[in-house]
């Protein structure tokens, strides 16, 4: 069986898509109530900006930036507003978030037993890492995991290596022992399997939200439900599997030795 479970978290653990837009209009409202600001004008705006942010920052976690996001349409509508007033919305933003986001059916039970056995679970997920614990203590995560690694830590976004190499230096574990789960085929497969981590797409039938289609990247695994997932990381093992070269082939972050198996 594999010794670490890697997780991305937005869209593979949690439901965050049914609610970012949700989130990003509640916090909105909040700013047009207190400038005197028309909602249906304004968020357009909003959105605009957010898209405009993730676009410009593509793999650095600035991209996950809410209060830049409020800023730059503010000062677009020519808003004379309190800079308190943005802490405020990002506040607003993930409060609302945090109270409406859900957890896949299935994720308790299924970490719970693949814990039970020895297996070491780690988050791998983009943006800072106060939001990615605030996001797993919200729903109720913390207490079926082992660690959580944030793209802040190394500046870097998926699929860059530093984040996946932090977590096997973290964890103890080498690639060939390790399996990453995710929801991007680009971010958490092929990140995952150029320093050799093999990589499995989490694809439901409700509520799915797979991305980063690419015709030169294949899972290693894939599944529908988290019934399934204990299955695949209890009984595999790196010797009944083709072998994957990685790319990262010397040291990892924070000196751990990245295996050739």
């Amino acid at each position: 069986m594999f010794k670490a479970l890697l997780l991305d978290l937005d869209d593979t653990l949690i439901k965050s898509s049914r609610v970012y837009d949700r989130a990003l209009e509640f916090a909105a409202y909040y700013l047009a109530e207190k400038n005197n600001l028309n909602l249906k004008e304004f968020f357009p705006i909003v959105k605009r900006k957010d898209t405009l942010i993730r676009k410009n920052f593509p793999t650095v976690h600035t991209r996950h930036s809410r209060i830049l996001v409020y800023r730059h349409a503010l000062d677009e509508v020519g808003a004379k507003y309190s800079l308190s007033d943005l802490p405020m919305a990002e506040d607003i933003y993930w409060e609302f978030f945090d109270e409406n986001v859900g957890v896949y059916e299935g994720v308790f039970e299924a970490l719970k037993q693949i814990r039970e056995e020895g297996v070491k679970i780690g988050i791998v997920s983009d943006g800072d890492l106060r939001g990615r614990i605030r996001k797993i203590e919200a729903v109720g995560l913390l207490p079926y995991i082992d660690q959580v690694f944030a793209s802040e830590e190394t500046i870097f976004e998926k699929p860059f290596a530093a984040i996946f190499t932090l977590a096997l230096s973290k964890l103890h574990v080498q690639n060939s022992e390790t399996l990453m789960v995710g929801n991007n085929y680009k971010n958490d497969i092929q990140g995952a399997q150029l320093v050799g981590i093999r990589g499995a797409i989490f694809d439901p039938p409700e509520d799915g939200h797979v991305e980063g289609y690419d015709d030169d990247v294949a899972a290693d695994f894939s599944f529908s439900h988290y019934s399934e997932l204990p299955a695949i990381v209890l009984t595999q093992t790196a010797t009944e599997l083709p072998p994957i070269e990685p790319v990262v082939s010397a040291k990892s972050h924070g000196g751990a030795e990245i295996s050739q198996k």
